[in-house]
């Protein structure tokens, strides 16, 4: 193997001798698997690897994942960005804390389906990863409201948080905290949380103005004043679970269709900036939601032409409202226009 740049000519003879920058190159084509056992072949390699890796996942470990994070994560001090997703629980608190002594910088943690995590693990992030932008903790059951409060008054700069399943963690106290301590949050998982109530939803709409996505799958406690706040407060909101919501009226339909209206008054007021999106709603989901009418939704549809009825493209679930199966969204009547059109001609 011959050396570039200054070095033509030379003959490379050993794995240490590769330049760092070459080095770099080639671990970032390799797999996440391949990277570790690259780490592996020298201390040069191991430095080199361990200086310039910023993103790993370490999911396709099926078995003894705590061994292997526990030897790596301390070498890995540059990273970012580390998923550590498992088909099969494994992680354990001492495992999260080596993590977070070791890892100062990460931004994007992901430890979903980590079931036999419990607090110690959200104190311990709360204080070694206080630059956390997006954290995946779905699934974990174990974790309580005390725990993601305190984690919430440390970890400021989140964004994007998951919290599905999260039945324990996911209290309207919890999410107080959030909403007081989270103001760039901008996506929110609440799904099958059923302690979530209309507290915990309107403390987030006050305090998380730029929520964009909030999913309140199954939390069933919650009403139309939760929706009302959302729409009242988030008006950059674009996505928005409500399925088996039952409590949900035509209240917060139209409440919801009057965003169009408050960001066009922002607009002439001089508010909003030229970067920000002005579509509105482009997703949402009320199936199950039975109490609603269909001159509301049609309202809805009206408002925002993002939210499609028709064949593939779905993004206004309605199923399991049979009497909703009136509602058209925009294509609909631009088709009806369109035969219209044509007949006339052909008259």
């Amino acid at each position: 193997m011959e050396g570039g740049g200054m070095g033509v000519g030379r003959v490379i003879t050993d794995w240490s001798e590769i330049p760092v920058e070459l080095l770099m190159r080639v671990v970032s084509s390799l797999d996440d698997r391949t990277v570790v056992v690259a780490s592996c072949v020298c201390c040069g390699w191991r430095d080199a690897i361990c200086w310039g890796l910023t993103r790993i996942s370490f999911s396709w470990c099926k078995n003894n994942m705590n061994n292997l994070v526990l030897s790596m994560a301390p070498k890995f001090r540059n990273l970012t960005g580390l998923v550590l997703r498992q088909d099969k629980p494994q992680l354990v608190d001492n495992v999260v804390e080596t993590i977070a002594n070791s890892c100062h910088d990460l931004e994007d943690l992901d430890l979903s389906k980590s079931f036999k995590l419990s607090d110690r693990s959200l104190y311990a992030l709360a204080h070694g990863c206080q630059k956390l932008i997006k954290l995946n903790i779905s699934g974990c059951s174990s974790f309580s409201d005390d725990a993601l409060a305190y984690l919430s008054s440390y970890c400021r700069q989140l964004k994007v948080l998951n919290l599905c399943g999260c039945v324990r963690a996911a209290s309207d106290k919890a999410l107080k905290a959030i909403g007081y301590n989270c103001s760039q949050l901008q996506s929110l998982n609440l799904g099958w949380c059923e302690e979530v109530g209309d507290a915990g939803v309107t403390s987030l709409a006050y305090g998380c103005h730029d929520l964009r996505a909030l999913d309140l799958c199954g939390c069933v406690l919650i009403t139309d004043e939760s929706v009302i706040a959302l729409a009242n407060n988030c008006l950059h909101l674009r996505s928005l679970d409500l399925y088996y919501c039952r409590n949900i009226t035509d209240r917060a339909i139209y409440a919801l269709a009057h965003i169009r209206v408050k960001n066009k008054n922002q607009m002439w007021d001089g508010v909003k900036t030229g970067d920000e999106d002005e579509d509105g709603l482009m997703s949402l989901n009320i199936s199950q939601c039975t109490a609603l009418t269909p001159p509301a939704v049609q309202a809805l549809c009206d408002s925002f032409p993002a939210l499609h009825t028709c064949p593939g493209r779905h993004s206004l679930i309605i199923s399991g409202c049979l009497n909703l199966t009136s509602v058209r969204c925009a294509c609909a009547f631009q088709a009806h226009q369109e035969v219209n059109t044509l007949a006339h001609h052909a008259y």
